[in-house]
Parts: structure tokens; C-alpha cells; sequence
């Protein structure tokens, strides 16, 4: 009897097992079915020559393979908010089945939350595929700069350059101006390329709250010729190749709410690099695109070619920043508002750029990208474009900057090498 039984159960699980499996293969079947012969897009939300759009740069060229049915991968713009304007995009309109996913900037998923002007979704509802890299910002000077250190700050003034109000460079310095007591002055209306040449002019102390990764692919040789001094991490922990030589913004901090405050913060950071999909795509779809990224993520070839290409690889699985995220929407409103409250200009200690306008006739030698190059006084310079900031005219005629092409004679107003252009006028 007790035999009888025990085959009767072995013959239970047995089937249960045959059916999970059939069920698996099933699934990849249907994976595979899909994705045979299509294009997947991955849409890059922040800058094309940024250090985010190189993630996905590399992940396009080593995902397919470990993808069912192994489709092509291209990476696409889709600009504005850091991030949100894709985020919105994918929520409200743009395809569920698997064919896309995106990345945006490490704080978006929890917009919605914090500061919701704008925001058309709900990070909870997306579908998080991993991140490639945790985040750590740092603040830095110019290693000419009188303020080398945390000390200094909090004792005599420090300009730092930002791009905009709501950005990390202004936003961080705000919170440890109020929090700290440091006496960092905030000028807006930097391009970051921008802040480094005005740092090397003298013009800059520095910025404060700008990624460690970024810096390593974007600046290498600052790090490697000692030109900055890395006076603070902005993280409650010490990035590893950072640990015990520059401090971290949190054994600073000791008021409760403070705290309570950058824990919200420094949260987003430990997603750092998030690659995600719409709300509601298919499940074994989502599950095939995870399995594959975290693939990638072990990829031998892979990681030898993100160290060649100089990006730091510390990666986090979807499943894990979803928890992250929903974890995170639990803070309470009133806290998530008063932290909103640091993207707000302060009303002493900072100001907008005066920026020193230059126009000059010259011939475009190229244009690549967002940028247009040409010669001035023997060197090389290049102006970026912006969709929005930048006034095209071409023969008399209000134009779009993608029909800027090289040899062409302009007038170009424009604040200096990597500045943004605000016009461009060209026979």
C-alpha cells in the first residue's frame, strides 16, 4: 500500500515537472517565434555621446545572442528630461510586445514620486530589465582650486558650474549648503563638457555631483594626471575604488529627517544605469530579456570590451530594482515633496551663466552628431546643437539643425569650443 502511494506521488511530481518543462519550452518557442528575423530597439533617453547612451551602445552588440531566436539590435534617441520624455512615451504610446526597452537616468522611475510635473507613468508599473552599473557621484575641483577638500568647502566658497536648476550638479550642492553648511556658489548653464574647460580657464572651482563612472570614460586623463581633487561621494557607502580616500556625504549628515531625506537620494543611485521596458509586456518576453542581460552581464568577451571602452560594470538584476523601486514609492509624500524642494534655485548663493557670446564666419568641416565642427584662429572647435535652443537658417529660410551639412558657410553664435550653439546661419 504505502509503494502504491509512493509511486502514485512520484508519478504526481513526475508529471508536474514534464509539465513545467513542456511549459518552459513552450515559452521559449514563443520567445523565439518573436524575435526570429525582428529588429529590437533599444531607445536611449539621454544624450547620443553621453556616458548612459554608451551602455546601451555595448548592449546591442552582445544581447542578440542570448536572446531566442537572436534578433538584431539597434539604439535609438528619444531625448528630453533625462529620461522622461521616454518614459512617458513608452508608457502611454509606444509598443508592449517585446520589440523595444530604453534607458533613462537613475532618479526617473521614481519621478512620479518625487517630483511629478511632467510625468505621465508610474515606475512601479514598469517592466525593469537590469542596470549595467550602480551610480556614485562626486564632487570635485580643479586641482588648482583653493577648496581641496570637504573642510574647505565648509570654510571659504567654492563656484561650481551646473546645467540647469533640477540637475544633480545644482541639486546636490543646494543640500549640502542647507545641510552642511558648506558655501559652494551654484552657476547654471553649463554643458558638462563646458564645466571642464571653464575649471582649466580658471573660471570654475569645479561641480559637485557628476557620476565616478562618467568621469572615468568622459575624462580619464583628469583622473590619471591628478588634475582634480575628489573632495566628496554623494552615498551613504564608499564606492569601492574610492574607500577610505574620499568621504562620504552621509557621515556628515545627522539631523534625522536629513538623513532620511538622502536616503531617498542615494537610493535611485544603486539602480545607476537602468534599462526598461513598457508596463505590461509579455512575461516570458520580459523574462527572456532579463536572462539575456544578465547573461551579457557574466559575457567574458563583454566585460573585456567594457573595460577596453572604460565602463564600470556592477550590475543589478530587473527583478531586484523593481523591489528597489517599490521599496522606494513607500516613502512618505511629505518627505518625498521637501526633497523635490532642492531642484528649487536657492534664493542667495547662485545665479544663471553670463555667458560672453562669440560669432564667428566659418566653414563647416563636419557635422557628426549634435555637434558641428570648424576652424577658428587654427584650431579645431565644435558647437552643440539643440533641437529647441539652437535657430537654424539656411538661404534666409528657417531650417532644423539635421540639414546642417559640411562646406557649408555660416555665421555661428556660439559661447566658445563645446559650447551650445544658439544660432546657425549659412548660405
Amino acid at each position: 500500500m504505502k509503494h502504491s502511494r509512493a509511486r502514485n506521488v512520484f508519478a504526481v511530481v513526475a508529471g508536474l515537472l514534464g509539465a513545467t518543462t513542456a511549459m518552459s519550452a513552450a515559452n521559449a518557442d514563443e520567445v523565439a517565434d518573436f524575435y526570429k528575423n525582428k529588429t529590437l530597439t533599444i531607445w536611449s533617453g539621454l544624450s547620443p555621446g553621453g556616458s548612459y547612451t554608451a551602455y546601451a551602445l555595448i548592449l546591442k552588440d552582445y544581447m542578440p545572442k542570448y536572446i531566442p531566436g537572436n534578433p538584431t539590435i539597434i539604439v535609438g534617441s528619444r531625448t528630453g528630461g533625462s529620461g522622461r520624455v521616454l518614459a512617458n512615451w513608452m508608457a502611454k504610446v509606444g509598443p508592449r510586445d517585446g520589440s523595444m526597452f530604453g534607458l533613462i537616468h537613475e532618479r526617473m522611475g521614481l519621478e512620479p514620486h518625487v517630483y511629478p510635473k511632467g510625468t505621465r507613468f508610474d515606475g512601479r508599473e514598469l517592466t525593469w530589465i537590469g542596470s549595467m552599473a550602480k551610480q556614485k557621484s562626486v564632487c570635485y575641483t580643479w586641482h588648482t582650486s583653493k577648496v581641496k577638500t570637504f573642510d574647505d568647502a565648509q570654510k571659504m566658497q567654492a563656484i561650481v558650474g551646473t546645467s540647469s536648476s533640477t540637475a544633480t550638479g545644482s541639486v546636490m550642492p543646494r543640500m549640502l549648503n542647507s545641510m552642511a553648511g558648506t558655501k559652494f556658489k551654484i552657476i547654471r548653464g553649463y554643458d558638462p563638457q563646458e564645466v571642464f574647460l571653464a575649471m582649466e580657464r580658471g573660471e570654475l572651482d569645479g561641480l559637485c555631483g557628476y557620476g565616478w563612472g562618467s568621469m572615468k570614460t568622459a575624462r580619464p586623463d583628469f583622473i590619471r594626471d591628478k588634475k582634480l581633487n575628489l573632495i566628496l561621494q554623494f552615498s551613504d557607502k564608499s564606492h569601492a575604488e574610492l574607500d577610505g580616500k574620499v568621504p562620504v556625504m552621509m557621515d556628515y549628515i545627522t539631523n534625522p529627517r536629513d538623513r532620511k531625506m538622502l536616503s531617498l537620494v542615494f537610493g535611485t543611485q544603486e539602480m545607476g544605469r537602468p534599462f526598461v521596458g513598457p508596463p505590461a509586456m509579455p512575461k516570458a518576453r520580459v523574462a527572456a530579456l532579463r536572462n539575456a542581460f544578465d547573461m551579457v552581464m557574466k559575457d567574458p568577451v563583454f566585460l573585456a570590451d567594457a573595460k577596453k571602452r572604460r565602463l564600470e560594470i556592477d550590475p543589478v538584476g530587473g527583478v531586484e530594482i523593481a523591489k528597489l523601486v517599490n521599496e522606494l514609492y513607500k516613502t512618505p509624500k511629505e518627505l518625498a515633496t521637501l526633497t523635490a524642494g532642492y531642484r528649487k534655485p536657492a534664493k542667495v548663493g547662485e545665479s544663471k551663466r553670463k555667458i560672453k557670446w562669440k560669432k564667428v564666419d566659418v566653414t563647416l568641416a563636419k557635422k557628426k552628431g549634435r555637434y558641428i565642427y570648424f576652424s577658428l584662429d587654427g584650431q579645431t572647435q565644435r558647437a552643440k546643437l539643440s533641437g529647441k535652443r539652437t535657430k537654424v537658417k539656411i538661404a534666409g529660410k528657417k531650417s532644423k539643425t539635421k540639414k546642417l551639412k559640411a562646406g557649408m558657410m555660416c555665421n555661428v553664435k556660439f559661447p566658445g569650443h563645446h559650447g551650445m550653439a544658439r544660432e546657425v546661419t549659412c548660405k
